[in-house]
């Protein structure tokens, strides 16, 4: 038994990926995706609750984190949900639950249409087919205001401080930690490969995304920040309607960035959802 989260590398698709792993080997293995500029390490509060009873693995995607970047700049959902595929083959893992985050739960959500049977459960962490208009324009602002690098690390401290001012100054530490490095003049720089903001890079056809989730089996749980500005209430009951066995839960005084915002109800939702609807199961 893992307790304390262990790093470790595996090759993916000609690229070194990084991964976080807590938990008994032995379990069954819940898989988590991270979001568009996010790390394996955002799911550690979750992973301490959860880990006594599966085997976590969180990945840091290409290009984020200590994972490799892209060398051909191929950042399309294509390339994401093949890594998954890759990881989850690689490891050796059958039957796996998903958890994932904005974009990690878009790749979660199009590999359980493609391989539903591989899929035991699924978390989509706010997150659907159609990102809400306010939504999209704050996140365009926000990249559009995001400094290339900091004079120091307490300049890049405050950013944290001021774009996640929900998240706790633990969390905050831990962002510090892997989202960003010491360059070579000793300007701190982003570990985000600069390709993944690519504007020419295609984004899904949202008919695409919203008829892959009538392939999806598994049970799922779709889970909505109470102030989210990207899912939309609607949005979360159309997903419903769609899937043969989901349920949505709304996580109060929670934005987007829902299990860092509120970690403990997060956490209860999660925990009640893989005890009764996905226990019976295992």
């Amino acid at each position: 038994m893992a307790t304390e989260p262990t790093s470790a590398y595996v090759v993916i698709n000609g690229l070194k990926l990084h991964y976080v792993e807590w938990g008994d080997a032995n379990a069954t293995p819940m898989v988590m995706l991270h979001g568009l500029r996010a790390y394996a390490h955002w799911f550690d509060e979750f992973a301490a609750v959860v880990k006594d009873r599966f085997r976590v693995l969180a990945l840091d995607q290409r290009g984020r984190g200590n994972s490799e970047w892209a060398a051909d700049g191929d950042y399309s959902r294509e390339a994401y949900v093949s890594d998954l595929a890759a990881f989850i083959d690689a490891l050796g893992l059958d039957k796996v639950v998903l958890v994932g985050h904005s974009m990690g739960g878009l790749n979660c959500l199009h590999y359980a249409a493609r391989e539903p049977e591989s899929v035991l459960a699924f978390i989509d962490v706010d997150i659907g087919p159609e990102i809400a208009p306010d939504g999209m324009a704050r996140i365009r602002k926000e990249l559009g205001a995001t400094p290339d690098r900091f004079a120091s690390w307490d300049e890049a401290a405050a950013f944290l401080k001021t774009n996640h001012a929900r998240a706790s100054a633990a969390n905050r530490e831990t962002r510090r930690q892997w989202m960003f490095r010491e360059g070579a003049n000793g300007a701190i720089e982003w570990r985000l490969d600069p390709a993944i903001f690519d504007p020419k890079i295609r984004q899904d056809p949202v008919e695409h995304t919203w008829s892959a989730l009538t392939e999806i089996r598994c049970p799922t749980l779709i889970v909505r920040g109470g102030i989210t500005d990207i899912l939309t209430s609607e949005a979360c009951d159309e997903m419903v309607a769609r899937m043969p066995n989901c349920r949505w839960v709304e996580i109060p005084d929670a934005g987007h960035l829902v299990i860092e915002d509120n970690p403990d109800a997060f956490n209860t939702a999660a925990l009640e959802f893989l005890q009764n609807d996905v226990s019976p199961i295992l």
